[in-house]
């Protein structure tokens, strides 16, 4: 009981979350959010005979990850006063089994999350705010794409690509040349069929860089930030947001800006990074941004879903391919490429504008 407590004193679980507000812990004003779910934390145990429907285990250089999913419930019919087959079904529970550097499993369905975690390791909001709610928001019909989201004016650009080809050190240092991050690591785009355009709502104001990354946007402070937790080697960085009590970060010498309101999304780049090519010089780095064709984009879309090949499994494929396809028609998708190198980051930052602004 006494490490659950420190979920209730974990002042993230406070905010609201890619357009969902979290009863009971949310002080957002809910009528603001799309989306509001019933979030609690107690131990329960997953059916010894489940056999899980997808699994995944992705390792890379600096991380071994196991994702298992269970279906926990079945879809039955409600049934009517006179003993009929309502035209509702029961929403579907579905156990979700984290192995990585945290363990623990969530109960998610649409409109409710359990969360059953182990004191070891990185605690729960991480991958609460990324796959847990990748899950409750995908069976909600919100697309959820592993990208980074910034805020540039009114608008909401996102960042795709591959881990470590330096989109999490853009981003930074965007968001210290007038820009604001609104994501990390994942993109929920709710989609208004009225108005025919997507809106990206904040994540938490955290920002989880591997430590050579963050060297190299701000020297020496890198060292300030905590590791995510003793065996892994991401350093935490919390943005510059009063909606939250920074009081316990010891980054306070690191600025990185945060953008907490919700902005139309604009256009998706992905990302390509050359660490061959060089600038001719410190003012005329390489960048260029050229369109990608709505068929390419698809598949890159799909290789960058939060939840893999899952959507087989819970069925919500088909669906979410026309939904991409839908997104493309009305969103522009631009592959951004640049040379690497700190020096060169400010002229991407004035490419980016550009190109936004047209």
């Amino acid at each position: 009981m006494e490490y659950y407590k420190k979920f209730l004193m974990n002042n993230l679980f406070k905010l609201p979350l890619h357009g969902v507000f979290c009863v009971p812990f949310c002080g957002a004003n809910k009528q603001e959010l799309p989306l509001e779910i019933t979030l609690s934390f107690s131990h329960f145990t997953v059916d010894e005979t489940l056999k899980p429907i997808w699994s995944m285990i992705d390792e890379g250089e600096r991380y071994h990850s196991e994702v298992s999913l269970y279906k926990a419930t079945s879809n039955e019919p409600y049934l009517d006063s006179d003993g009929f087959a309502a035209n509702k079904s029961v929403d579907a529970s579905y156990y979700l089994n984290i192995n990585c550097q945290g363990t623990g499993s969530f109960k998610v369905s649409k409109t409710n999350i359990t969360i059953d975690w182990q004191a070891q390791g990185t605690g729960a909001d991480h991958y609460f705010q990324t796959l847990a709610l990748a899950l409750n928001l995908e069976l909600n019909n919100v697309l959820c794409i592993h990208a980074n989201v910034l805020a540039y004016q009114d608008k909401a650009i996102a960042f795709v690509a591959p881990s470590r080809t330096g989109k999490t050190t853009l981003t930074a240092a965007l968001s210290q040349q007038g820009f604001g991050l609104m994501t990390d690591d994942m993109m929920a785009l709710h989609y208004d069929d009225e108005k025919n355009d997507y809106t990206v709502y904040p994540s938490w104001p955290v920002a989880r860089m591997w430590p050579d990354s963050l060297a190299e946007l701000v020297g020496e402070n890198s060292v300030a930030c905590e590791k995510v937790h003793e065996n892994f080697a991401k350093r935490i960085v919390t943005m510059n947001n009063n909606s939250i009590d920074n009081s316990s970060t010891n980054n306070e010498n690191i600025s990185f800006n945060f953008c907490a309101e919700p902005k139309k999304l604009k256009v998706i780049y992905l990302l390509q990074r050359h660490e061959t090519i060089t600038a001719q010089s410190d003012k005329e780095a390489f960048c260029t941004i050229s369109d990608i064709p709505a068929a390419q984009a698809v598949i890159i879309l799909l290789q960058n879903s939060i939840l893999g090949s899952a959507y087989s499994a819970l069925g919500i494929e088909g669906k979410r391919v026309v939904a991409l396809a839908k997104l493309l028609n009305n969103i522009n998708f631009k592959q951004l490429s640049y040379s690497s190198g700190k020096k060169n980051l400010f002229n991407v930052a004035e490419k980016i504008k550009q190109d936004i602004n047209l």
